[in-house]
Formats: C-alpha cells, sequence, structure tokens
C-alpha cells in the first residue's frame, strides 16, 4: 500500500511537469474572429470560455483539467474526485473521495486485525499442537490397524529418545520438533490410508481401508503448517487434548476414523475457529481493494465525460453565436 501511495504521488508529480500549454478549439475559433474584426466585447458572457483558460501561458493543472478530458480522467484514475473537483463538480468529488478515504482506511483496519488474529492463533497452535504426539499416534495408529506403510523406523527412532523426552512438551511443543525425523515421519504418512470404523465407507478399496492421507506435516512455522493442523482430520491427534484423552484411555482408545463429532476435540475446534477468523479478515481486506479498483475506474470515466459534455456544450454555443455574428456583420 506504502509504494501504491508512493506511486499516485509520482504520476501526479509527472502529470504537472509535463503538461504543455494548449489552446482550446473554442479559443482558436476566437482568435480567428477576431482576425476577421469581429470584437470579443460583443460576445455575451455566458459564452466566453473558463477564466482558466484565457492565459494561453498558463501551465497550471487545473487548466488543463477543465480544457482535456484526458487529463481530467488521469487525475481521477490516481485520485477519485480530484478531477470532478478541477470542473467544479464538489458533489460528485466528495462523493468519491469520501469512498477511497473510508475504503483506505477499512483496508488497514481489516488487514490489521487479521494480521493480530493470525499472530494470535500462531501463539495458541504453538501450544496446543505437538508434532511428538502426532508421531506417537501415528506409530500406536499404524500398529493398531495392522498397516504396511514402514512405521516400525518411525517407531525405533522415537524409542531412542530419553525418558523424560517421550512426552510431548505443551508448554513449549517448539522443543519436539528436534524430537522427531521429520523424513522418517512423511515416509510413514504418504503411505498411510485412512481406516474407517464403518466397511461400508471404503468397501471400494479393501474392506474398512480408506485413501491414503491427503498431506504430510509441513516445517515449523510455515503458512502450510498452521493451516493443516487445524483444518484436515488427519491431524487432529497432535492436539493436546486429543493426546491427553488419548493416553488417558490406553488400550480402550479407537484407533479408526469415526468422521463424527466425537472425533473432533475442542482443541482442534478452537484452532479452526481461529483460523478462520484471520482468514475472513483477510478476505475483506481483499474484497475492498476491489471496490477501490472500482472506485478509481468509475470516478475516471465520469471525470472524462463531465470534460467531455462541458466541452461540447461551449462548441455548440460558439457554433450558434458565430452563425449570429456572421448573419449581423452582413446586414451591417
Amino acid at each position: 500500500m506504502r509504494f501504491f501511495l508512493t506511486l499516485i504521488l509520482l504520476m501526479v508529480i509527472c502529470t504537472i511537469a509535463q503538461a504543455q500549454p494548449v489552446k482550446s478549439a473554442f479559443q482558436n475559433a476566437l482568435f480567428v474572429e477576431e482576425q476577421s474584426a469581429t470584437k470579443k466585447s460583443e460576445l455575451p458572457v455566458s459564452f466566453l470560455p473558463n477564466q482558466a483558460l484565457q492565459s494561453s501561458n498558463s501551465t497550471n493543472v487545473f487548466t488543463y483539467a477543465q480544457a482535456k478530458p484526458g487529463v481530467a480522467m488521469l487525475s481521477s484514475a490516481i485520485l477519485p474526485g480530484s478531477g470532478q473537483a478541477m470542473n467544479g463538480k464538489w458533489g460528485r468529488a466528495a462523493v468519491y473521495f469520501i469512498a477511497e478515504a473510508l475504503s483506505v482506511a477499512y483496508y488497514f483496519e481489516r488487514n490489521a486485525t487479521a494480521n493480530r488474529n493470525e499472530q494470535a492463533y500462531e501463539r495458541y497452535a504453538n501450544q496446543n499442537w505437538s508434532v511428538l504426539a502426532y508421531a506417537q499416534w501415528l506409530v500406536d495408529y499404524s500398529a493398531a490397524n495392522g498397516l504396511e506403510n514402514g512405521y516400525q523406523q518411525l517407531e525405533a527412532q522415537l524409542a531412542q529418545l530419553n525418558p523424560a523426552d517421550q512426552n510431548p512438551d505443551y508448554t513449549n511443543t517448539t522443543n519436539d520438533w528436534r524430537k522427531v525425523n521429520l523424513t522418517t515421519l512423511r515416509t510413514v504418512e504418504v503411505e498411510t490410508r485412512f481406516v474407517h470404523n464403518s466397511p461400508q465407507r471404503c468397501a471400494t478399496i479393501a474392506a474398512n481401508i480408506c485413501s491414503e492421507f491427503s498431506h504430510v506435516v509441513q516445517d515449523y512455522g510455515s503458512q502450510q503448517y498452521y493451516e493443516l493442523m487445524s483444518k484436515y482430520y488427519q491431524f487432529s491427534s497432535g492436539w493436546q487434548d486429543f493426546h491427553a484423552r488419548r493416553i488417558a484411555e490406553g488400550d480402550a482408545h479407537q484407533y479408526q476414523y469415526t468422521w463424527d463429532p466425537n472425533m473432533i476435540t475442542a482443541d482442534f475446534v478452537e484452532g479452526r475457529n481461529r483460523a478462520e477468523e484471520f482468514n475472513n479478515n483477510y478476505r475483506q481486506a481483499g474484497n475492498i481493494l476491489k471496490f477501490l479498483l472500482v472506485n478509481h475506474v468509475v470516478s475516471a470515466f465520469d471525470a472524462f465525460f463531465t470534460v467531455k459534455l462541458k466541452n461540447s456544450r461551449i462548441e455548440t454555443q460558439a457554433t450558434m453565436l458565430g452563425e449570429e455574428s456572421v448573419s449581423l456583420i452582413w446586414h451591417f
């Protein structure tokens, strides 16, 4: 956004610096009539051009915004409402400018809120999701269902940990990442299938053995890491309350997917809600950017046609006056 605002400022400066004195078609017509001895004082005041256009040496950007539709269009494309303001259309200028100001303010507010919510979610995830708990569950899940996914290698690596390191550290889950070999874990994940407690759900493959896991654990701190843990049931076993329940249930724990609310713990739901909240705020900020674009485009075309129509009326009036002047000179 800072880059965008800086670009706008540079475009305005360039527009002013590159502007060259011009004469309107009406001024040229007046010049010819003056050379033909038609007195300028005979023109009614209502048909005279804007005072800003009467000086051929003026380089003021207002002059060109009032005379050239393209200049007014560019001005409003950069800053909505500016082209209208330089042509005296203060009401429409205020509408475009206020819409721009409110939209920019809303964008920054939504973006800042989303950023705060995202950081809060990441802190929550770091305190409540452990890769060690997930790896331990994956080993027990594979053994309980007799899966041939090479889990034995992961099991052997976990067994080599000191007794103090075998328990997930939910006070600081970053400590658990050095206890798990991610390469081995991911190798097991890609060979692991979902096991459902209802054979009918997976009969097309083999009994109650369903399709493979759709994802693998991502690197700690990455965007995908935070996204996956609260989005897919596959990773529910890493949440603190799921791990605590599994340990408490012991051999009675069911190592199968029920695909119902019973397998969703409060920590998983909380993580999902937090992730959804900051993503919604980012989406709202993105939507307001679309509105800003529309505001720039509509304001630009409105400024273009405002000047275009004004010049057309002036030229029509000048043509009518020119015919009357010729008639008067003929009779004189």
